[in-house]
C-alpha cells in the first residue's frame, strides 16, 4: 500500500530521502588524520531498497544496457572488464600501435535532467519516473562521525549511494556514450 500510495500522489516519505554518510579507512595503513584516506560509505533507508527491487522486478527489460557494459550485470564482473582492457593494450602493443583509455567512475556527476530525459525515451513508466524524480530531487545527506550527526545536506546530482537501483542508472545514464563510442568504429 505505500508503494502504491508514493506511485499515485508522486510523493515519497522523507525517511526514504535521508541518507548517512560513514567515513571507512582506505586501508589498513592509511594515515587516518589526512581526509583523503577515507572514502564515504551511505548507508539509505531499507524500505528505499526494497522499493527499488520492486522497480527492478517489475521494469527491468526498460533498464537493459548494452552489452558492452560489465558492471552491474548478472554474469559480468570488473575482473572480465579487466581482462578485455589487458588484452586490447596487449594487441595493441604486440601490433605497435597506439591505445588509449578512459576511466570512468563518476556515480557523483549523474545530471537529473539527463537522467530522466533517458529513462522517458526508454519508456519507463511516467507514474515510476515521477517517484524516482521526487526521491532524487528531494534527496538529503548527513554525515556521521566518531559518533556525532551532521546537519543535512541536500544533494543535488548524483545517484544515490548506497541504493539497489543506483548501478542500473547509472548504466542507462553511460549506455548512449558507450553506444556511440562502440558505434565510431575506433576500438
Amino acid at each position: 500500500m505505500l508503494f502504491t500510495s508514493m506511485s499515485v500522489h508522486g510523493f515519497v516519505p522523507e525517511d526514504f530521502q535521508i541518507s548517512t554518510i560513514i567515513p571507512i579507512p582506505k586501508g589498513k595503513n592509511a594515515n587516518l588524520t589526512d581526509s583523503d584516506n577515507y572514502r564515504g560509505i551511505t548507508i539509505s533507508s531499507v524500505l528505499g531498497k526494497v522499493f527499488d527491487l520492486v522497480v527492478l522486478d517489475k521494469y527491468s527489460d526498460h533498464l537493459v544496457t548494452s552489452y558492452l557494459q560489465f558492471g552491474f550485470k548478472a554474469r559480468r564482473s570488473t575482473n572480465m572488464c579487466s581482462m578485455v582492457l589487458k588484452e586490447t593494450i596487449a594487441y595493441y602493443v604486440n601490433n605497435r600501435g597506439t591505445a588509449y583509455c578512459t576511466m570512468l567512475d563518476a556515480f557523483d556527476r549523474v545530471e537529473y535532467a539527463k537522467l530522466f530525459r533517458l529513462l522517458l525515451s526508454r519508456y519507463l513508466s511516467p507514474v515510476i519516473i515521477r517517484v524516482l524524480l521526487f526521491m532524487y530531487t528531494h534527496n538529503t545527506a548527513r554525515v556521521a562521525w566518531n559518533g556525532v550527526v551532521s546537519k543535512h545536506f541536500v544533494v543535488l546530482n548524483g545517484v544515490k549511494q548506497g541504493r539497489v537501483l543506483s548501478p542500473i542508472l547509472f548504466c542507462v545514464y553511460f549506455d548512449s556514450l558507450l553506444t556511440k563510442l562502440a558505434n565510431a568504429g575506433y576500438g
